[in-house]
């Protein structure tokens, strides 16, 4: 399990890193690239819903193939050069993106429920440390001349070798269970994801483009943006795995106020540094959003409909990356991507005023 989560933030931090040199070679402009990460949402949303059903019926036993359907749609968009063939490829990553969200965090909850450990901070920590390589990595490839076509080639590979990872015998899926019904909770707990998300996707897919835009860094420099951000959220998350587990509420309202004062000293940043350490603030505390509400949901499904719950908080999720990149693009093309980030503080502090909504979800 923890080579698919890490597999699966391995490609994210190299699509981030490599994400200014994609739109030179496609002509996109900052409102089209958000509407082009507006289709891996786009794409992802009934992925997610036919996922949860399959996870429920098949368990572990989804994780592999869902690994493969990524692997294959991850290598595309390296290849494109015009913004239409840039949608398309986004979309096909999107379909695959949204199967192995779905699919590794139900397998996550169920190893929680059936061994009674606390796996799903360590296993988010595992993701955002593969962020961290893949932005750093695809950073220093592009500064010796690296390519994003084999670039994220290379990843590509390196997500077909999990799947061999991913084959073992694994235990079967439990059985469904007659359970009360939970559609308010689960619609609170993916409304607070989507804010967050919205503020994370922000960071992830615009930080490298903000330091070599607006403050005139280097491909190297820019590509610790998404890096240092995945490095804050890994150890956060690592710290979180090893403390006494506090109420959702709390855990999220640290994650809002934290997002908000990193986002607004990145977004006032004349130097580099200065916004690489907004950067990490901020990751230090969205840290906490994924694996807590995720975590949140799988309690609230119950045996036989984790899957199903996941699914459900993970569309309402990805609603942040449907409306998010879409929203920032179109900010930053009309004031700048400071404007942009701002956007993004504003976001966080609307996720610290939702916290006391989930004082009664289960921690």
């Amino acid at each position: 399990m923890a080579a698919a989560f890490a597999v699966f933030g391995l490609y994210w931090g190299a699509w981030a890193a490599c994400l200014p040199a994609i739109q030179r070679s496609t002509g996109a402009s900052e409102a089209q690239l958000g509407v082009a990460l507006l289709c891996v949402a786009l794409a992802a949303l009934p992925a997610m819903l036919a996922a949860g059903r399959l996870a429920d019926l098949f368990g572990a036993r989804l994780v592999p193939l869902a690994l493969g359907t990524f692997a294959a749609a991850t290598a595309f968009p390296g290849l494109t050069r015009s913004v239409p063939a840039l949608f398309l490829a986004l979309a096909f990553v999107g379909v695959g993106t949204g199967a192995l969200d779905i699919a590794i965090n139900a397998q996550a909850a169920g190893i929680e429920a059936r061994q009674g450990v606390r796996v799903m901070d360590g296993l988010h920590a595992v993701f955002s440390l593969g962020v961290l390589c893949g932005g750093v990595g695809a950073g220093l490839l592009r500064r010796a001349g690296g390519h994003p076509s084999w670039i994220l080639g290379g990843v590509a590979f390196v997500i077909a070798l999990a799947v061999l990872l991913n084959l073992s015998p694994a235990a079967p899926p439990e059985p469904a269970r007659r359970r009360a019904r939970v559609a308010r909770p689960l619609l609170v707990v993916g409304g607070v994801l989507a804010l967050a998300f919205i503020v994370e996707s922000g960071l992830e897919s615009w930080s490298a483009l903000f330091l070599e835009r607006t403050l005139d860094s280097g491909p190297a420099i820019s590509g610790l943006g998404p890096g240092m951000f995945a490095g804050a959220m890994a150890s956060g998350r690592l710290l979180a795995q090893k403390v006494e587990r506090p109420s959702v509420a709390e855990r999220m309202l640290f994650a809002g106020v934290a997002a908000a004062a990193g986002l607004i000293l990145a977004a006032t940043a004349q130097h580099a540094v200065v916004a690489l350490a907004g950067f990490v603030i901020a990751g230090a505390g969205l840290a906490l959003s994924a694996p807590t509400l995720f975590g949140a949901a799988a309690r609230l499904g119950g045996e036989g409909g984790r899957g199903s719950a996941l699914s459900t908080v993970g569309i309402l999720g990805y609603l942040g990356f449907l409306a998010g990149p879409a929203m920032i693009g179109a900010v930053s093309g009309a004031a700048g991507l400071r404007a942009g980030f701002v956007f993004l503080c504003a976001v966080a502090v609307l996720l610290a005023a939702c916290a006391p909504l989930l004082r009664e979800s289960p921690a």
